[in-house]
């Protein structure tokens, strides 16, 4: 790669950047406000996918013309001990493979001080999450996957108890 390359590569990552944090905030807001406490009955479901829908007006105003292209399809499920900010994933579950579906189980029967959450991943790289807080009772989840319709989509089915 050339130097040059690099530099026009740099730019362009940064602007990416901008982007995603232009898009990404106002949805961050919006999921903080609906995350703070869970309903008394909740069901344990992510939704298929995340629309993502901006014109990210700082990103225009620097000659970029926006483009999105599809929504961002759901790619992965877990419980986290804790809020999302403090990145809590869970090590510890049983895995069931198979050829059409797979699962994982985990245990959610100890205490966790800042409450047991469920958290939804968008995109190949979970780009996106949304998180939810989880009522105390829950004592075990299973994530079913399959896979979706799009590629790298999964269909998973939640089970909490």
């Amino acid at each position: 790669m050339k130097t040059s390359d690099y530099f026009v590569w740099r730019a362009f990552s940064m602007v990416m950047l901008s982007y995603c944090v232009a898009v990404l905030s106002p949805l961050v807001a919006v999921a903080g406000a609906l995350v703070s406490q869970p309903p008394a009955s909740m069901p344990s479901v992510c939704p298929p996918s995340v629309p993502i829908t901006s014109s990210a007006p700082t990103i225009a105003s620097q000659g970029w013309q926006v483009y999105v292209s599809s929504e961002l399809y759901l790619n992965s499920a877990a419980p986290i001990g804790g809020p999302p900010e403090r990145h809590a994933d869970l090590a510890e579950y049983t895995f069931k493979p198979g050829k059409q579906q797979w699962s994982y189980t985990y245990d959610l029967g100890r205490e966790f001080p800042e409450g047991k959450w469920l958290e939804c991943g968008y995109g190949a790289h979970n780009e996106i999450t949304l998180s939810r807080r989880l009522p105390d009772i829950i004592r075990t989840c299973t994530f079913s996957y399959r896979k979706g319709v799009k590629a790298g989509q999964y269909d998973i089915q939640i089970a909490c108890r």
